[in-house]
């Protein structure tokens, strides 16, 4: 059973623990924030590892169920936690056994399968799918909405006496990320870097991690906006950080597709609020960029664009390297001065 950010937390508060969760999703701060909440409410503060079981290495099915049906000590409750095990990727026989186990947890443990390195993929062709939606439940941990992840940047900048007011929190989520595990590395670092109470975009740009979508985003539209040195500047910093050439293609021509259809939305009177829905933003600061770089650049010249970015896909696929995503700027602006 799927339960959201929001159903687990009451279920926290209630006390309404199940025996089998798996936690999932790519933020990792909530992710390991309400596993800690978890282990808590269960185990307790008070020597939690004689209750407490992690096991992150390959293992057979007797170990984890010999921890599993052992009962806890001087508690009501024991913790199991399996880290980054593809539980549908497991061989027949551990599929077998996991299946019984699962579908008869004893009360007096809590068994919690955490995905951080790996994807978890649900496979509905697998015999225990049915046992894990019936036994467990699943929270997937994705990206904070907009506001939520705003309120929390300040948050966290004014527990280090700082302050930033919203515009500028937004133009950090572009450009470090929007994943907080990222981002509080980032705020430490600008929170003992400024000079003054309130944070400044010229504070982030001093010394926090340009996150590479953006700096490819910012690229793309400086080509678009016919700024092509700043383009070819910021892929040179990418090229001298070791980025990989294809990987930062796919990405400029992902930006190229953004802004032909940002300029069609244009065309029909659509405005900000209609990019950022079709493209999941959850700041604004990329969408204005996008609407401010797709009205200096005609469609023809946009779908050339996304041609040129197939033909040094195609270059790189076969040996190619950096100087590619050279040509393809200069290609682009040639296309232009016709």
């Amino acid at each position: 059973m799927n339960i959201n950010i929001k159903d687990f937390k009451e279920d926290l508060k209630t006390g309404d623990i199940a025996s089998l969760y798996i936690f999932c999703g790519e933020e990792g701060y909530l992710r390991e924030f309400y596993l800690s909440e978890l282990q808590k409410k269960v185990v307790g503060d008070m020597m939690p590892e004689f209750n407490l079981t992690v096991i992150n290495k390959e293992f057979e099915f007797n170990e984890l169920s010999d921890v599993v049906e052992s009962y806890p000590a001087m508690n009501d409750r024991r913790m199991v936690i399996v880290r980054d095990f593809d539980v549908y990727g497991a061989n027949a026989d551990f599929s077998e056994k996991a299946d019984k186990l699962f579908s008869d947890m004893p009360e007096h443990c809590v068994l919690v399968f955490v995905y951080a390195n790996i994807e978890f993929k649900a496979d509905k062709r697998k015999k225990i799918y049915k046992t894990l939606e019936k036994n467990a439940r699943t929270v997937n941990f994705s990206k904070a909405s907009r506001t939520d992840l705003i309120s929390w940047i300040k948050r966290r900048f004014l527990a280090n006496g700082k302050d930033i007011d919203n515009d500028t929190a937004d133009f950090m989520m572009f450009y470090c990320g929007e994943i907080m595990q990222n981002l509080i590395p980032e705020i430490e670092k600008v929170s003992a870097y400024a000079k003054k109470k309130e944070i400044t975009r010229k504070d982030i740009e001093e010394v926090a991690t340009y996150n590479v979508s953006s700096a490819v985003f910012d690229a793309s539209n400086a080509v678009a906006e016919k700024k092509y040195s700043k383009a070819l500047a910021v892929l040179e910093e990418l090229e001298a950080q070791n980025e990989k050439p294809i990987p930062v293609l796919a990405l400029i021509a992902q930006q190229f597709r953004r802004l032909y259809a940002t300029k069609l939305i244009l065309e029909r009177g659509g405005g900000k609020n209609e990019v950022m829905q079709l493209f999941d933003m959850r700041s604004d600061y990329p969408a204005k960029l996008a609407i401010n770089a797709a009205k200096t650049m005609q469609k023809k010249h946009l779908r050339r664009a996304i041609e040129l970015c197939a033909v040094a896909d195609s270059r790189l696929k076969f040996g190619a390297g950096w100087e590619e995503i050279s040509l393809l700027v200069t290609s682009i602006a040639a296309e232009e001065k016709r």
